[in-house]
């Protein structure tokens, strides 16, 4: 295995990222055509309409989907940028907790997973570790 390979959990991170990414894509689009079928009473959601935040969500899970791949095509960039949307993507997610509080706490956990992924597991680190001597 190369040092640019992501690994097992590189690929479990950035498949989970694309994963993410399409869930927040169709969520965008949701609120793009059908903003009474998401779970809020009120006719803005957080600060913004529907029509604007169905596209903030959907450039937010291009976003995620791009570094879902790049984590996997090996860029050595996308480890922190990874890390960076995962922990993003879970602080957003913390906002939605009152109107879709199944799906946000999901979220929020596969986000911890790639994070985990992303900074404990990556095989470079485990190279490292087997190197030095104790």
């Amino acid at each position: 295995m190369d040092d640019k390979s992501p690994g097992g959990w590189g690929v479990f991170a950035g498949l989970m990222l694309i994963m993410i990414g399409t869930f927040n894509a169709v969520e965008g689009i949701a609120s793009l055509t059908a903003p009474t079928r998401l779970f809020v009473g009120e006719e803005k959601m957080l600060i913004l309409d529907y029509d604007r935040w169905g596209w903030v969500l959907i450039v937010w899970g291009v976003l995620l989907v791009v570094g879902g791949g790049a984590l996997l095509a090996g860029a050595t960039w996308a480890r922190v940028f990874g890390v960076t949307l995962a922990l993003l993507n879970a602080i957003g997610h913390l906002t939605l907790i009152g109107t879709q509080p199944w799906l946000s706490i999901l979220i929020i956990a596969v986000n911890i997973g790639v994070i985990w992924g992303l900074t404990a597991g990556w095989p470079a680190n485990r190279t490292q570790a087997q190197s030095t001597p104790a």
